[in-house]
């Protein structure tokens, strides 16, 4: 692995894909422009006259690209790079890998950089396919949609910037013509503007989707690992599925059964069925009564409504308390959505304790897994040539102290400046102590390097929950 694989938000899963989108990038360009060279070639030849229709045919063509990008990304993030040979046997299969479906169907799906990934290295198909996408979509949906709506605006920015850039380095007579036909255009045909105005244009735009393409292939991957980290035992989950659809199947059966042997000795021993109901409805509970009365309307009044006028003003009426509701639902919700506003001036209003955290990161903080007395089992440790084990039972002593006894409230997926800022935030959460000792634990865990014998003494003497040792 040439990545950590740990549970990461969504945004820092697309700061994983960015990052790793750097780390080869002239690579994953080189392969983009491979995957485009079908319709570049095929525009030079047929659409050389018209720049406008080979932008659309290769904006058309991307998901290709993109295809390319994804496979060096997926090989380099299990430590293969591959080669140009493997590459270029790659690319007729990302051009005609369910080419209908991609390039037809799901050509504007905003879902497309997460889904891919499921067809090209899952090879999922058909119902597999749409039951792992609905469970990947389930965690980050709206992350991807606003993935999408970025990679539209900063290409149409960086185009613009690009085709800017351009017109600078124009020659003073060239930039006049220019800058005369855009003034002159009015936006109903193309065809009156100069042909190098069109292809630098067309030039910028391409160059821009190349560049968000590369990135935005690359968070979409970072988005799709970060799922498999969280989600990792879906096969299991798919296994209760099938087992729920066939226990559901099995218990409509078994309720119509029972049904049925419920009714069936009752109707044979009272007779058929036209006997029962004539029976029952025989019953003086079922025996109708009636009774007529009439309204005597004061003179000058008609009684009831008195025509079309009053409808109406019951419908405006209706409307009206229809409105009023939705108002006063509207103003519960903004109350109960921005209730922290309410605490600060000094309403109370309850909420519910969640529930501490035994697992954070991976380690076990649940008191009963402690020693009794942290500091002096983890410098037993450090003693011995146990570095990791030490730092590591210290700071997740320090964690299970400041959830048991410092009220913060840290959850099950946080990372370490998470916790860091949730300790931060607390006044009486000892954070000039656990910023130290989070720095040690990150540069021991993460960067390999110890720290010197008297800063794990210092750590392990200033222990802010020293009151609460016991004798050994």
């Amino acid at each position: 692995m040439t990545a950590e694989l740990r549970p990461r938000s969504d945004w820092e899963a697309v700061d994983l894909g960015i990052a790793l989108s750097r780390r080869d990038f002239w690579r994953l360009l080189a392969c983009w422009w491979l995957g485009m060279l079908p319709p570049l070639v095929l525009s030079l030849v047929f659409l050389r006259d018209l720049p406008l229709l080979m932008l659309l045919l290769c904006w058309w063509w991307m998901p290709v690209s993109s295809r390319l990008v994804l496979f060096v990304m997926s090989r380099r993030l299990f430590g293969e790079l591959p080669g140009w040979r493997a590459i270029l046997r790659e690319w007729p299969r990302a051009c005609v890998r369910r080419f209908f479906y991609r390039m037809l169907w799901a050509r504007l799906s905003p879902w497309r950089p997460l889904t891919m990934a499921v067809e090209d290295l899952e090879g999922l198909r058909k119902k597999d396919y749409a039951t792992r996408v609905r469970i990947l979509l389930r965690r980050g949906d709206a992350t991807v949609v606003v993935l999408a709506l970025w990679r539209a605006f900063l290409t149409a920015w960086l185009a613009v910037a690009v085709f800017a850039t351009a017109l600078m380095f124009l020659p003073s007579t060239e930039a006049e013509v220019w800058n005369l036909a855009m003034k002159e255009w009015s936006g109903n045909s193309w065809a009156g503007l100069p042909q190098g105005l069109l292809w630098t244009g067309v030039s910028a735009v391409m160059l821009a989707m190349s560049l968000v393409d590369v990135f935005g292939t690359g968070a979409g991957f970072g988005i799709y690992v970060n799922h498999r980290t969280w989600i990792e035992g879906w096969d299991v989950e798919l296994a209760f599925r099938r087992l729920g659809n066939r226990l559901r199947g099995v218990a409509g059966a078994v309720m119509t059964l029972l049904v049925f042997f419920a009714i069936s000795p009752r109707s044979m021993a009272d007779g058929t069925p036209k006997e029962v109901i004539s029976d029952v409805k025989a019953h003086p509970d079922f025996e109708v009564f009636k009774h007529t009365w009439k309204e005597r309307t004061p003179s000058g009044s008609s009684g009831g409504w008195s025509g079309p006028g009053d409808w109406f003003a019951m419908l405006i009426s209706g409307i009206g308390w229809t409105l009023l509701g939705l108002l006063i639902a509207f103003f519960v919700w903004m109350i109960w959505r921005y209730r922290h506003v309410f605490k600060g001036a000094g309403i109370s209003l309850q909420k519910p304790v969640p529930a501490a955290a035994r697992v954070v990161m991976g380690m076990d903080v649940a008191p009963e897994s402690l020693p009794k007395d942290i500091p002096t089992a983890a410098m037993e440790l450090w003693r011995v040539g146990r570095r990791h084990e030490a730092m590591s039972l210290l700071y997740r002593g320090t964690i299970s102290r400041l959830i048991e006894t410092g009220g913060v409230e840290i959850a099950e997926s946080d990372t370490e400046s998470d916790c860091l800022r949730r300790v931060e935030a607390e006044a009486a959460a000892h954070s000039g102590y656990f910023g130290g000792l989070t720095d040690a634990w990150m540069t021991l865990a993460y960067g390999r390097r110890a720290p010197q014998d008297e800063r794990m003494q210092e750590l392990c003497a200033t222990w802010p929950f020293s009151s609460e040792r016991r004798p050994a």
